[in-house]
């Protein structure tokens, strides 16, 4: 008797746990590198229900919806006080995150960092 009640109590308590986030909300995306002084990227975003970009402390954000509906050219541009950090509009929070490939990056004196190699990478999270 005392089993069952436990196991009900369980079940009422994980049916009543929310699954993950789900309907429209912002993703946190941000650029991992390797090197400590990144001043501006560039990047290519490919995802689904993606409705805009901006920027989150002193970070600006530009972009543009290319050709393709999905596909997205942002750029992240740093007031010099440490990482970029960036949000992201979606329609639904639940769905796959967005991938992104870096194109440019350059250094807080604006000279481009080269070679931009797969250390150059931007990661979002719910």
């Amino acid at each position: 008797m005392r089993k069952a009640f436990i196991f009900g109590v369980v079940a009422f308590v994980l049916a009543g746990c929310d699954s993950g986030p789900d309907g429209p909300g912002d993703l946190t995306g941000s650029i991992l590198s390797p090197s400590p002084a990144v001043g501006a990227v560039v990047f290519e975003v490919v995802g689904g229900g993606i409705e805009g970009f901006s920027g989150e402390g002193g970070t600006k954000v530009f972009w543009a919806v290319q050709e393709n509906p999905v596909v997205f050219r942002v750029v992240v541009i740093g007031d010099g006080s440490g990482g970029l950090r960036f949000s992201v509009s979606v329609q639904e929070k639940g769905g796959r995150l967005p991938r992104a490939s870096v194109v440019s990056a350059v250094d807080t004196d604006n000279q481009p960092l080269f070679p931009i190699t797969e250390e150059y990478q931007v990661r979002f999270s719910r």
